[in-house]
């Protein structure tokens, strides 16, 4: 969810709520007012009533006498102002109404008066409440309207940096040259983001070229003595050497070999942890799968296993050739590796997806565990146990995701692709 809907819908949600606070307060405040209004109106009566009966004039028939009762009390009352409220049938107006009345003393002359003056309102629940919930909602409407429009036109203005700022982020790359450059803002929060930005970018670039400058240097510093020793003992396999020496100089080269293949797999990986993916590239998977399967054919042969394979020509992926090479190499020298013989392995590729599944023994460790570095189901095979990392490491990088598992004696690593972006 945009930032800029987060304030909209925290404002909208503020709005409705003081306004609900605010239709109760005005609801109390109009009701009592109307309450008070009447009230004062029949006390003003009581008091033209006491002034009649003051002077020496029969106002008996005075229109003022109409809702009025005069009683007249025989010693000095307790209190001198009663307010009552009821709910009376009207039969002018055909409704329920309120009946308010209002007694009142006063002393005329020597002589104490009770004087009672009732008239009727319109019960306020129906019609102030009514009233004021339409002006309530035309309010609320009015303002989440404002509030809609001008987020999105100071947020266009205030977020504008901020979203430079983003869009610079995502289109930096590691291996770039130029620093990354981010528009000025006059906004003190929105200076300091850029500011650490700019400075954990380049402490990034800085550690990217030093790592890959090592991994480099590393690959090279060590294939030289490897080769030289390689050299020298190869030399003395050929001098004459008793059946225990040479089997101790093969075994010596045969570690070299695994070796020197750790160092180029550890090399690859390392890579493979700050490459930066060509967005535009992809491959026809079908074709590589194909290859793949043409270079296997004499290991695969010499374990006698059946390969079956359904290939949907010309499927197409985000990745770059090599790493597909290199992802399908792994894949399938594993699953001629840790196959029977007289086993088989079964090759799926569709658009959605890559499937690899052979036979062999059920692994020692879980399944999840074989994707990290030197994770090996059986220690005792030739592999150096980084070969699912690379895969796992190269699907990463182009968003494909990777499952592997074992069921009634099949290993199957399925791969669900990405689609390119047309």
């Amino acid at each position: 969810m945009r930032l800029n809907y987060r304030y909209t819908i925290a404002y909208s949600l503020i709005t409705f709520f003081v306004l609900l606070i605010g239709l109760a307060i005005v609801y109390t405040a109009v009701k009592r007012s109307s309450a008070q209004a009447t009230i004062g109106e029949l006390k003003h009566l009581n008091r033209v009533v006491a002034n009649q009966l003051s002077s020496s004039e029969d106002y008996s028939s005075h229109p003022s006498r109409k809702n009025v009762t005069i009683e007249k009390l025989t010693g000095i009352p307790n209190t001198t102002e009663k307010v009552d409220y009821n709910i009376v049938w009207n039969a002018e107006l055909q409704n329920k109404v309120m009946n308010v009345s209002l007694a009142t003393v006063h002393q005329v002359g020597t002589d104490y008066y009770r004087i009672t003056s009732h008239t009727f309102m319109i019960i306020t629940e129906d019609i102030y409440l009514n009233g004021i919930f339409m002006v309530f909602a035309w309010t609320f409407i009015f303002l989440i309207s404002m509030v809609i429009i001008s987020s999105e036109v100071i947020s266009g203005y205030i977020l504008a940096p901020f979203n430079a700022t983003l869009y610079s982020i995502q289109k930096f790359a590691l291996h770039q040259q130029t620093n990354i450059k981010f528009q000025k803002t006059s906004t003190l929060e929105f200076q300091e983001l850029n500011r650490f930005l700019l400075k954990m970018t380049e402490n990034a670039k800085k550690d990217y070229w030093a790592l890959k400058e090592f991994s480099e240097n590393a690959s090279h510093e060590l294939q030289t003595p490897i080769a030289v020793i390689k050299a020298k003992i190869e030399l003395l396999i050929q001098s004459k050497l008793d059946e225990s020496q040479l089997t101790q100089l093969m075994s010596m080269l045969d570690e070299l070999e695994k070796l020197s293949k750790i160092n180029q797999s550890l090399t690859l990986l390392t890579k493979l942890e700050n490459f930066q993916a060509n967005t535009n590239s992809v491959t026809n998977i079908s074709s590589i799968v194909s290859e793949t399967l043409l270079s296997f054919a004499d290991l695969i042969e010499m374990k006698q296993i059946t390969v079956k394979s359904h290939l949907i020509d010309l499927v197409y992926i985000p990745m770059e050739e090599s790493l597909s090479r290199i992802l399908l190499n792994n894949l399938l020298s594993n699953a001629i590796r840790h196959n029977w013989i007289s086993g088989s392995i079964e090759l799926m590729v569709s658009p959605s997806g890559l499937m690899i599944r052979n036979t062999g023994n059920q692994p020692l460790v879980p399944t999840e565990e074989l994707f990290g570095r030197f994770k090996k189901d059986n220690q005792s095979l030739n592999s150096i146990g980084i070969g699912l990392a690379i895969v796992k490491k190269i699907c990463e990088i182009f968003g494909h995701t990777i499952t592997y598992h074992f069921i009634a004696g099949y290993h199957t690593i399925e791969i669900a692709f990405v689609q390119p972006e047309k």
